[in-house]
């Protein structure tokens, strides 16, 4: 059994937890871990662009999940990436931007 706990509103606590039953759900808990941690990740992330006025949140297909799964899903009229190593980088430098560096290189600040 794996469990998964984070902190949510007013100081409460949501636990996922993954009970397996075969060895085949066995090998898949960690990349369902995986799922869900980068999907709580992106949650968290606020975006806007310079002509917006207001911040948003991703759109609610999160296509950088394709990483983790065999078919890419991605919102109406975006384009399919399926590169494995494409997928990781634009994971990588989703993290770099909500770390203030640049995306794709070396990690030194944009300030």
């Amino acid at each position: 059994m794996d469990e998964y706990t984070s902190e949510i509103f007013m100081g409460g606590h949501n636990t996922v937890v993954v009970h397996n039953t075969c060895e085949d759900s066995l090998l898949a808990s960690p990349i369902i871990l995986d799922l869900v941690i980068l999907t709580e990740m992106c949650q968290r992330i606020s975006i806007k662009s310079e002509t917006e006025k207001e911040y948003g949140s991703f759109h609610a297909v999160l296509s950088i999940l394709s990483y983790l799964l065999k078919a890419p899903v991605t919102p109406p009229g975006t384009p399919v990436v399926n590169a494995l190593f494409k997928q990781r980088s634009c994971i990588e430098n989703i993290f770099r931007c909500v770390l203030s560096t640049r995306p794709g290189g070396p990690r030194h600040s944009l300030a």
